[in-house]
């Protein structure tokens, strides 16, 4: 079989195709000589006469230095002299072409093709002003000239088949790859294309006939079996493409595609023991890549999301043979950080992304991977010293200034928060969900050091970007019933809030407080009451709270019962030692 290799697919139809020097050159000698030919038949044109060639070379000196008005002039000189002078035609229809003016390249285009027809320069030229217009029914009858003056050029079939399949001529398309075949022998592009148009064509098995042609002109290619191995996974022929994949293991062991694919095919079967042997095969052999590996862990593993425990204990086991056999690989390190993390196991995680970050400090999700547990864990801390050390390496990245204002704010560095918080609220101006998380934030900063202006209109634009945020709503509705300022509108955000997040002690707690402070106690009652139903733990706050109301509803006994429970878990409040000591409520 001839095995036609050919590299050049579609080469003319780039839009910024131009034809070079060569080109025109070879165009010259075309001309060249038909002149001779005339001369020696004893033909007048006076397309030869001696001004012309002088017209000619300054038109061309023009030309090449880029002096393009006096190259057009120079040209349409010589055609006033000689009408018929396809070369000039030719050479106008380029510079048009440079200068996209398409209707000027095209008209000329044309003449140069009345001027000589058997051209092939002149019809390439015609053919590519066409497709730069977007005229592809023009093209391709351009083509189809050519293909038929021309039959021995690979690229004219080539690009021809190409148009057709643009205007869903999917048959003719296949027609004319077929004719490239016969003339030239098998192409690997050439078939991906024919692949792909008898796939769209529903014409499955020809599409695998396609591929199997590949196999037989190249005997022995694992690349052209797994090909056809993805067309059956595609087509859900699961047992043909699991055949497939074992096939090609039987002579190539450690082919990580082969490996790859019958993994994630075999991996959700019956026998699940068979599979994680397999599993533990492949991460254990050192010839497989860790991207292979990587990519096992995130299909079968992470991207389910298994909360089934064997499942997680095979992830664990595969991530920990992974950084065994590839322990200077940081990503091998951070996968095992992120199954840790998934399962909860923090303090492993954090271990994992450590060593990751020694070998490797240009991962971004690392660094805030391990900033998320040191808050999970409230060391805020090391919060903010990881998440300063991580700025000075992405100092573009917004969402470390959020992290690194929050360890702030949780630190009481508020003036410090405010100004993180500010910097980073910049940044997020093109992703409004954290644009209006960094507002939240600063209206959080604002009220701790009580300008309540600006925490309100922070607040408030918040709410603009997000204004289904349950937390914001909370928030800037307690701060308000703090303040007892503008509580209807807080008691119509905290009745929002219960809504779209409904059995949330904090929230219920929020709703109570502004009936308090509108002076319904009574709905105050009901709400505290399912506050402190709600909540998981004793809450020093929502006791203090409740012992508020009862003591306004005139329950005075339990009311300090619920203070004096409040007092034994421990509090920061101002007021509940004079609530006790006077028995009575204090604002």
């Amino acid at each position: 079989m001839i095995i036609y290799q050919h590299h050049r697919f579609l080469f003319s139809f780039c839009l910024a195709l131009f034809f070079v020097a060569a080109t025109a050159s070879a165009s010259d000698k075309e001309s060249k000589r038909k002149k001779k030919d005339d001369k020696q038949t004893g033909a007048v044109n006076a397309a030869y006469d001696p001004k012309i060639e002088q017209l000619l070379l300054d038109a061309e000196k023009a030309k090449i230095t880029e002096d393009w008005d006096a190259a057009i002039t120079g040209y349409k000189d010589i055609l006033k002299a000689d009408p018929a002078n396809g070369n000039a035609y030719f050479q106008l229809a380029q510079i048009y072409n440079n200068q996209m003016k398409w209707v000027e390249a095209e008209n000329a285009a044309l003449a140069a093709v009345k001027a000589d027809g058997t051209n092939k320069w002149f019809l390439e030229q015609l053919a590519s002003i066409y497709m730069n217009q977007g005229k592809g029914k023009e093209a391709l009858e351009a083509y189809k000239t050519l293909t038929q003056k021309f039959p021995n050029n690979p690229d004219y079939y080539l690009n021809l088949g190409y148009l057709y399949s643009r205007v869903a001529q999917y048959d003719n398309a296949i027609k004319i790859y077929d004719q490239f075949e016969k003339n030239f022998g098998i192409d690997e592009q050439v078939i991906e294309e024919k692949k792909n148009l008898y796939l769209r064509l529903n014409k499955f098995n020809e599409a695998v006939n396609e591929v199997k042609k590949l196999q037989d002109a190249f005997p022995g290619e694992a690349e052209y079996l797994l090909q056809e191995a993805e067309l059956y996974r595609a087509n859900k022929m699961k047992d043909k493409a699991i055949a497939i994949y074992k096939k090609i293991l039987e002579s190539e062991p450690d082919n990580p595609q082969a490996q790859l694919g019958l993994t994630s095919l075999t991996i959700t079967s019956p026998s699940g023991e068979q599979s994680i042997e397999n599993l533990r095969g492949i991460f254990q052999n050192d010839k497989v890549g860790i991207d292979t590996k990587i990519s096992i862990l995130l299909l079968t593993y992470v991207q389910s999301n298994s909360k089934d425990p064997a499942k997680r204990k095979e992830a664990l086991e595969l991530a920990e043979i992974l950084t065994d056999v590839h322990p200077t690989e940081a990503k091998a390190h951070a996968m095992k950080g992120d199954l840790l993390y998934m399962d909860e196991q923090d303090d492993k995680a954090l271990a994992a992304y450590q060593k990751a970050l020694e070998l490797n400090k240009d991962v971004v999700q690392v660094w805030q991977n391990v900033i998320l547990i040191y808050n999970s864990k409230r060391d805020w801390s090391n919060s903010l010293k990881t998440s300063a050390e991580a700025i000075e390496l992405f100092p573009n990245q917004a969402l470390l200034y959020l992290l690194k204002g929050g360890a702030e704010y949780q630190l009481k560095q508020y003036e410090k928060a405010l100004k993180t918080f500010v910097k980073g609220e910049k940044m997020s101006a093109d992703n409004a969900k954290l644009r209006a998380q960094f507002l939240s934030n600063l209206g959080d900063v604002y009220h701790s050091l009580n300008q309540h202006t600006e925490s309100d209109s922070a607040y408030e634009k918040s709410l603009k970007l997000d204004g289904d945020n349950a937390y914001v709503l909370n928030n800037y509705s307690y701060y308000l019933s703090l303040r007892k300022h503008n509580l209807e509108r807080a008691k119509q955000m905290s009745g929002y809030s219960n809504q779209l997040e409904p059995n949330n002690s904090s929230f219920l707690d929020t709703y109570a407080w502004i009936l308090f402070q509108l002076k319904d106690y009574k709905g105050a009652k009901e709400w505290q009451e399912k506050a402190l139903k709600a909540s998981e733990d004793q809450s020093s706050t929502l006791l203090e709270h409740y012992g508020d109301i009862l003591y306004m509803l005139g329950n005075k006994s339990d009311a300090m019962a619920n203070w004096k429970k409040a007092k034994e878990l421990g509090t920061d409040s101002d007021t509940l030692d004079r609530k006790i000591a006077e028995q009575k409520f204090v604002e």
